[in-house]
């Protein structure tokens, strides 16, 4: 790929990348995941842990470590789909779970990428705001401008890009996390207030495993679409490895470094907003970084939820040129960051776990397929539309274990309030035994069969 390459627009669309088109190395996988994640929204999920729910250090650490085994293995493994099919992730899904559901569900996927979108961009306006002044709807207007030239570009422009941001913005989280480590002179201690409204350590441990999975779950329908023009022809498997490999470690170690320093400073502070956690010990030398830091980490996680929020929108059937997409992202993005940036810290929460609530139980119909392939087990039926209703069946079958105080509490959780909110684990294992019995394996199904378009 020429360096003049990145700044023609991209117009593949969701069309399947042939070997001949197929260029890039694994190697900046890594990079780009860890510069989506080393940024100042991740720092402000970990807070939830202590700032939040109250959790003491050893115990949030735990949760946060637990959760990115999980969730980083499956941002792995999806990614090297993007190998073996060279489709977009939500274009792959049609033969599991149907063309109208498929469309239904990449909608979904472009409402959470235009939420995610606009959760960052609010947390680094708040950000700028409590730095140098700057009023949150200006922040929000200008931030948005610059990530949607970004992403309006394109895949090889992302990818370049990230690869400068993460070099910067790893420099500048170290500085922070060295500064925290001097200027925090005790781990958090549990606070018996905040646990009883959680249903004490095990529901706290238990909801922020989630709400990290949560955190997760949306870059995991992102994957393919950032390894989907590694399908070289050759050495399939060799690179399927090192996609995993790079994708899995960019993400793990940022996430967790990240979010433990959030949990760290999460409970220093009196949490309503993520200006919050700008403390007082940080010098003024180190201010004018730090807000470059904000503004550029605001911009890492969002060219790519800009840019999966327009494939995901043309896989939903929306009838628009990608760029067009992705200006339609960064516009509804816009108005969602302007309206909800009030009660950050509870709509926050709210959002990740409805998004949780709707995606982790495509999980395995996902997982099923691709490695095992399935066949109605009556004639007539589609396989796919068993997808859909598996994974409509997971999500019904997880109500009952919601534990969103005051909008709506379940029946389990209400009753057993300890257990925090473990619906998307009840979710996805629902979702697994529906589409078992539903369906029956076809040995004779070769995964290649995926469409190219929908």
């Amino acid at each position: 790929m020429k360096s003049n390459d990145i700044l023609t627009v991209e117009s593949k669309g969701i069309a399947r990348i042939e070997p001949e088109e197929a260029h890039g190395t694994p190697r900046a996988l890594f990079r780009l995941w860890a510069a989506a994640n080393v940024e100042f929204a991740t720092i402000t999920t970990g807070a939830i842990a202590t700032g939040v729910f109250g959790l003491p250090a050893l115990d949030a650490v735990a949760a946060i470590v637990l959760a990115n085994l999980i969730g980083c293995t499956m941002l792995g493994l999806f990614s090297t789909y993007g190998v073996e099919y060279g489709l977009p992730q939500m274009v792959q899904c049609v033969n599991w779970f149907g063309a109208p559901g498929n469309r239904f569900l990449s909608f979904l996927n472009f409402l959470n990428g235009f939420s995610w979108f606009a959760i960052n961009t609010v947390i680094g306006s708040y950000a700028l705001h409590a730095t140098v002044g700057i009023g949150i709807d200006a922040a929000i207007m200008g931030l948005t401008i610059a990530q949607v030239f970004i992403a309006l570009i394109g895949h090889d422009f992302i990818v370049a890009a990230e690869r400068w941001f993460f070099y910067f913005l790893a420099s500048v989280f170290v500085i922070l996390t060295v500064l925290s480590a001097l200027n925090i002179t005790h781990l958090p201690l549990a606070n018996p207030k905040s646990l009883a409204q959680v249903g004490g350590v095990s529901g706290a441990f238990l909801l922020t495993v989630s709400i990290m999975l949560s955190w997760l779950g949306g870059w995991i329908l992102y994957s393919s679409d950032y390894t989907r023009y590694l399908c070289y022809r050759e050495g399939r498997p060799a690179m399927k490895r090192r996609v995993f490999v790079n994708t899995f470690l960019g993400s793990f170690i940022s996430c967790v470094w990240l979010e433990c320093l959030g949990a760290l400073i999460g409970a220093t502070v009196q949490l309503n907003a993520p200006s919050d956690l700008f403390t007082a010990w940080i010098p003024e030398w180190f201010r004018p970084l730090l807000i470059l830091a904000i503004i550029v980490g605001t911009v890492s996680p969002n060219i790519l939820n800009i840019y999966s929020a327009s494939l995901s929108a043309l896989a939903a059937g929306i009838r628009l040129k990608q760029y067009q997409a992705a200006l339609l992202t960064g516009v509804v993005g816009l108005a969602l960051a302007l309206f909800g940036h009030n009660n950050f810290y509870k709509h926050y929460e709210l959002l990740l776990f409805f998004l949780g609530y709707v995606i982790i139980p495509r999980f395995p119909v996902m997982i099923i397929a691709h490695f095992w392939p399935r066949r109605a087990r009556w004639n007539g039926v589609s396989v796919g539309h068993l997808g859909f209703v598996a994974w409509l069946i997971g999500v019904a079958c997880s109500v009952p274990f919601f534990n969103q105080y005051p909008l709506y509490v379940g029946a389990f959780a209400r009753a057993w309030p300890q257990w925090g909110d473990i619906s998307f684990f009840v979710g996805a294992g629902a979702t697994t035994l529906a589409y078992l019995a539903l369906t029956a394996p076809r040995y004779a199904l070769a995964r290649s069969d995926v469409p190219s378009n929908i």
